[in-house]
């Protein structure tokens, strides 16, 4: 079992997640209650993305050994994560019972933060305080509770307590660089962006970093290979495209790491760069710099948002554009409007982001609108249940340059803050974005535009969960919309 387990680790190590899960799990299928096999498969399981694997995986380790305040804390994270908030709580509170140590309040104060017990979190991370003062991770934790009150005053007052502390700890860095893009102050964020890369929740996606590959800069690469490597989700690197062109040309070419869903739709807008699909890290000494994806306004002198080009970047084939307008032709005056209504359910923000199907209601007096869903994952009940009208379209799509096609014929679409959104604001569609009290960074905090997209509106929640403001202004201007009143039209 340990040869085996010694290869999923080399296996890692080298950047083939996917074999180095297959190992760990055969070192688990030989040795089911070895505590520290069940440990390495949790852990190659959670930075893949396989929470649920993960999960499970450390409650049988707990099972093993059912004190271990180590573990309790690994298995309220992975809880969190996997949005089981009062398992994540209940794991918080026995790893504390068994450890009343600073690691176990910052542990429970986040799983209180995942239950929205704000009260309750911001008196465990002053604990936190009490027990260590000096200890920056109590400060980062005030300030995630006032950012989830939105009282980004206080928010910002933590942090700059937790820089004072810990000045060069890559969390505080981090954290201090998401509250000055929050704030459209992008010179002082994206030049402290990059910390993100020693962070502790972040490292696993940092494969050429902590393989010691340099970070590009920039700079004239006189030859050396360049990789843009993956890091972030699939709205990310669309976000990120409106930069392709401007990447170094010469040889070797510049490879952009892209994941399989993304390819067609990159390759037709960008032939003269070298997109790679990404399944894998490729071995380290295949590059001799690399940027994360997510860092090029780093290295693009974005300071402000004049820098930014909010215009259209992205186009489909016009061939399959024409096919789906051929598909929604129905005549009269008929307008087809695109809907997406929540995001990755695993991610731990898709709690706030969502906009379930049954707030939409507004919408469902509108006349003249056929209403189109773009979630990949709805099932039968879910479209069923919806407040008007609602075609299945998403079981027409197949990658996103289908996706891009199928938005490119529509007259509108409404989403929430996922891929979605990117890809129409890359297109330059008319857009809606009904966006919670607490949205992430990229669309600071107020206004009903954005520097990113400039045919993207913003209709911002006044109080958390309160989406029925948002939905009555959207269904108003999508009736001037559709009327050609609107003055985007």
């Amino acid at each position: 079992m340990e040869s085996v387990l010694g290869i999923a680790r080399e296996l890692w190590r080298n950047g083939d997640r996917f074999a180095a899960l297959g190992a760990a799990r055969k070192a688990v299928e030989i040795a089911p209650n070895d505590v520290h096999a069940q440990v390495v498969f949790a852990a190659i399981q959670r930075q893949v993305g396989y929470i649920d694997g993960a999960a499970r995986a450390l409650e049988a380790a707990c099972e093993l050994e059912p004190a271990d305040p180590e573990m309790l804390r690994m298995l309220s994270d992975v809880y969190r994560r996997a949005r089981r908030a009062p398992e994540a709580l209940r794991a918080a509170e026995s790893a504390l019972e068994h450890d009343p140590s600073l690691e176990s309040l910052v542990s429970l104060g986040y799983a209180q933060l995942a239950n929205d017990a704000l009260v309750e979190a911001a008196a465990t991370f002053r604990a936190a305080l009490a027990a260590n003062g000096c200890d920056a991770r109590g400060w980062l934790g005030v300030a995630r509770v006032a950012g989830a009150r939105a009282d980004w005053d206080a928010a910002s007052a933590a942090l700059e307590c937790a820089r004072e502390i810990a000045p060069t700890d890559p969390d505080v860095r981090y954290a201090l660089a998401i509250m000055h893009l929050r704030f459209g102050r992008y010179a002082e964020g994206y030049a402290a962006y990059p910390a993100i890369m020693d962070t502790d929740s972040d490292g696993a996606r940092y494969f050429y970093h902590y393989q010691g590959v340099p970070r590009w800069t920039g700079d004239a690469l006189n030859g050396r290979r360049l990789v843009i490597a993956s890091d972030q989700g699939l709205g990310d690197h669309i976000m990120m495209a409106r930069f392709f062109a401007g990447l170094p040309a010469g040889t070797p070419p510049v490879i952009v790491e892209t994941p399989p869903t993304l390819l067609a739709l990159f390759r037709h807008n960008f032939p003269a760069v070298c997109f790679e699909e990404f399944t894998h890290w490729r071995p380290p000494a295949t590059w001799d710099v690399h940027l994360p994806i997510t860092q090029l306004p780093c290295v693009n002198g974005i300071a402000n948002a004049a820098d930014i080009s909010g215009a259209p970047y992205l186009c489909a084939d016009p061939r399959l554009v024409d096919v789906w307008r051929e598909r929604l032709s129905e005549g009269g005056s008929v307008r087809h409007v695109g809907i997406i209504w929540h995001g990755n359910t695993h991610n731990m923000r898709d709690r706030w982001r969502a906009a379930p199907l049954h707030f939409w209601e507004p919408l469902a007096d509108l006349p003249g609108i056929r209403f189109h869903s773009l979630q990949l994952d709805a099932d039968d009940a879910e479209i069923a249940a919806a407040p008007f009208e609602l075609a299945p379209t998403h079981r027409l799509i197949g990658d996103m340059h289908d996706t891009a096609a199928l938005m490119s014929a529509l007259d509108a679409v409404i989403s929430v803050d996922t891929s979605t959104l990117h890809l129409a604001g890359a297109l330059g569609r008319p857009t809606w974005f009904p966006n919670p009290l607490v949205s992430d960074y990229r669309w600071r905090i107020d206004g009903v535009e954005t520097p990113w997209y400039h045919s993207v509106r913003i209709i911002r929640q006044a109080a958390a969960d309160d989406w029925a403001p948002v939905f009555r202004t959207i269904a108003g201007e999508l009736r001037a919309f559709t009327s050609r009143e609107y003055p985007g039209r």
